[in-house]
């Protein structure tokens, strides 16, 4: 059995209600069954309302033939029909669109529910049954209609380090009452349209938008080492992660999403201590450690309704120091040109070279420098010199280095 006069949305029934097709129509105006047939003539078309048994017969003038087919026509909406052919029998149902149109009340997110920060519900009112056909055993089948559910979210984008928009769609079949989704990640509009009826007959699609408040705090937290130059003398080299010689600067970032209104650092600042801290009410914050051993950082991000938060152990390496005994500033161009201090994780340092007098030659406060065997822009004579060196290790070791070192041509 084929359509004639019309172009419906044509659905597979279900096998058990005895119907081949269930054609949806948007108006039944000229809307037609055609048969095709040896013989039309003798082909009895026939109508219900519920079921098989409650079927009548129709004649002309709904009914017209050709040399090759029967057509029935003037058909009403939300019935079946079957034509007899002989020993066979061919039925349908037919449904009028324009009396079952999509409908939708409003859209009401919960936000009273105790797993607010983890799944949203948002309650749907007013959404139109699914489109109900009679088979000819006397059930009802449906056929379901197809729901969009639309809105933009946020999602952590870890090649950008950033957050970027995700927008989120979800089909959903049958008849709705609420449809549940991860709790957004900011604030959205939720918007539910439908459906492949509607689509298919080039309608404009019914929709419902409501605006929603996000509430669920979340944070992708970093720690990033602030990068020094470091000094050719500097044993042990620079900060791997979050270890490294003092004094150790870190920059720590929130990185949280739009709803959280409150970010609270807390620097323990006890080595392997979470009793004694301090704490910095603000987004992003710059700490340096000067303390040899390993201390905790805490991040707590949070609304009045959520919170999450994140935890970092920065390690400062223990001290070191150690002084050469000879340097040959001009013999060996490139190679043992200064005289330098070997050292690592010093938080105070201060250095000073003299000659036999007592005259000092030279005097520095950042270990990474050092004596190039000059004076007043002058190379000294080779000879032996002496050196006072201070310094406080992170690990509170006061250093003391006296003696002499040896100027090698």
């Amino acid at each position: 059995m084929t359509v004639v006069g019309g172009s419906p949305y044509v659905a597979g029934a279900v096998a058990a209600s005895g119907l081949e097709q269930v054609y949806v129509f948007n108006g039944m105006t000229g809307a037609a069954l055609s048969h095709d047939s040896d013989n039309p003539a003798a082909c009895r078309w026939y109508r219900y309302t519920h079921a098989f048994d409650d079927a009548v017969e129709l004649s002309a003038p709904d009914i017209t033939q050709t040399s090759t087919a029967t057509v029935l026509g003037n058909l009403s909406a939300d019935c079946g029909y079957f034509v007899v052919d002989g020993a066979q029998r061919h039925a349908v149902y037919v449904i009028d669109y324009q009396l079952h149109p999509c409908q939708y009340a409003a859209l009401v997110p919960v936000t009273e529910a105790e797993d607010i920060t983890e799944s949203l519900q948002v309650i749907v009112s007013g959404c139109a049954d699914d489109l109900a056909y009679r088979g000819l055993d006397g059930r009802t089948y449906y056929l379901n209609r197809k729901h969009t559910f639309q809105y933009v979210d946020l999602e952590w984008d870890a090649a950008a380090n950033d957050y970027r928009s995700k927008p989120v769609s979800l089909e959903r079949e049958g008849y709705l009452s609420s449809i549940s989704v991860e709790a957004p990640l900011d604030n959205t509009v939720f918007e539910l349209s439908g459906d492949q009826f509607a689509e298919y007959f080039g309608l404009a699609r019914t929709s419902v938008t409501t605006a929603y408040t996000a509430v669920k705090v979340v944070t992708h937290a970093q720690a990033l080492v602030v990068e020094k130059e470091k000094g050719d003398n500097e044993v042990g080299g620079g900060a791997s992660g979050l270890t490294g010689p003092a004094p150790l600067e870190v920059n720590f970032l929130s990185q949280v999403n739009p709803p959280t209104t409150h970010t609270i650092w807390y620097i323990y600042t006890t080595p392997g201590s979470t009793d004694t801290y301090l704490y910095r009410n603000e987004t992003d914050i710059n700490y340096v450690f000067n303390q040899a051993g390993s201390f905790t950082v805490k991040l707590k991000a949070s609304n009045a309704v959520s919170s999450d938060s994140a935890s970092f152990i920065v390690t400062v390496t223990e001290s070191f120091l150690d002084c050469p005994n000879f340097f040959t500033p001009r013999s060996t161009p490139g190679e043992n040109d200064e005289f330098k201090v070997a050292y690592r994780s010093l938080v105070k340092f201060h250095g000073r070279i003299m000659n036999r007098w007592g005259n000092v030659l030279f005097e520095w406060r950042d270990p990474a420098l050092g004596w190039d065997g000059t004076w007043h822009g002058r190379p000294v004579n080779p000879g032996v010199y002496f050196y006072v060196v201070t310094a406080t290790g992170s690990d509170g070791i006061e250093y003391v280095r006296k003696g002499d070192i040896n100027l090698l041509e």
